[in-house]
């Protein structure tokens, strides 16, 4: 793998956040695009680098401050005989430069002329309630990777999840918390848009998929209104409750007196900044 192959493996990496040298479920590997390799060559060129062009891989990543994990067929449900999945993934123990922003999370969500803040509120509380349909109603925890092929949910659910959501925020009247009450100021097909900017959003990000037998495109970003996480998608999660949440378990088990959470903006950021 010389330095032209290399850029174009992780042009290709930094576009799908995953590769499988043989797809599983039925889901045909990506082709080549103008100015892309086919997702073939990029397990191809990866898997036959030399121990030198694999560091050399690892340390252009890691500049970047991302990892490339690799995955056997025994590791994780989903993962066929014989094949391999690449994972690229945030590296919490590194900074990540300014390039990874969260504008694609803001854009997304915007409706009219909200502030970030707001925005973050809006991604905040739209991944935590995912998260609850994705691992609360299954009894699942953050480290259950191996049950992301349970994971799935329809839009209406978190729709549904949501208003009710909302509903009990406005119950609290006046002790409502200040931040979170331009929530409330939706109207109309407000939720329904926000909600569908959201999940296409996690579509795009490679975490949520239309289920295989469902009709999508190569990209898995349409295919009706069931999600399903996606093996990238549970990592991540698994990260994210491991490095960013772990002093919430603190919290609740009285080990920290006073701890800030974090700013919405951070979160925002948490899934979107690759």
């Amino acid at each position: 793998m010389n330095m032209s192959e290399m850029g174009e493996v992780v042009a290709y990496l930094l576009r799908y956040r995953s590769a499988e040298r043989a797809p599983g479920s039925g889901r045909k590997r990506r082709a080549a695009r103008e100015g892309q390799l086919s997702e073939r060559d990029v397990c191809a060129l990866i898997d036959d680098a030399s121990d030198l062009e694999r560091e050399a891989l690892r340390d252009f990543l890691a500049g970047q401050g991302l990892r490339l994990k690799a995955f056997e067929s025994g590791d994780y449900p989903g993962i066929a005989p014989g094949s391999r999945y690449y994972a690229l993934l945030p590296d919490p123990d590194l900074e990540q430069p300014p390039l990874y922003t969260r504008e694609p999370v803001f854009e997304a969500l915007k409706l009219r002329q909200e502030s970030r803040a707001e925005l973050a509120q809006w991604y905040l509380q739209l991944w935590l309630l995912m998260h609850t349909l994705l691992y609360t109603r299954y009894n699942r925890a953050l480290s259950d990777v191996s049950r992301y092929q349970e994971a799935t949910f329809a839009t209406s659910e978190l729709l549904d999840l949501l208003r009710e959501q909302l509903e009990a925020l406005r119950s609290l009247g006046d002790a409502a918390p200040e931040a979170s009450r331009a929530l409330l100021d939706e109207r109309g097909e407000d939720l329904n848009r926000r909600v569908r900017a959201f999940i296409e959003l996690q579509a795009r990000a490679g975490l949520l998929e239309a289920p295989r037998e469902t009709p999508s495109d190569e990209e898995g970003e349409a295919g009706g209104d069931i999600w399903q996480q996606t093996l990238l998608g549970a990592l991540e999660s698994e990260q994210v409750g491991v490095h960013q949440l772990g002093h919430l378990q603190s919290l609740a088990e009285g080990r920290i007196a006073e701890s800030p959470l974090p700013e919405p903006e951070q979160a925002a950021g948490m899934e979107a900044d690759t």
